[in-house]
């Protein structure tokens, strides 16, 4: 996340308001869209089974271009 300029709270402010919820079962996870506090759209990969749970896994952060 350092290396891509992604603070945690815009992890959180994703996972607590997602724009978008893609199932992605070929990686056992799901990709949540949502936008960084200066407006750039990045998915947070979480595992699949922990998804809507109080403590999500988190597997990546991407920013999409």
């Amino acid at each position: 996340m350092r290396r891509r300029r992604i603070a945690e709270e815009d992890v959180l402010a994703v996972l607590a308001r997602p724009l978008e919820e893609r199932h992605d079962p070929d990686n056992n996870s799901y990709r949540v869209y949502g936008h960084t506090g200066d407006g750039r759209k990045i998915y947070v990969a979480v595992r699949d089974a922990s998804w809507q749970t109080s403590d999500p896994v988190i597997k990546t952060v991407v920013e999409v271009s």
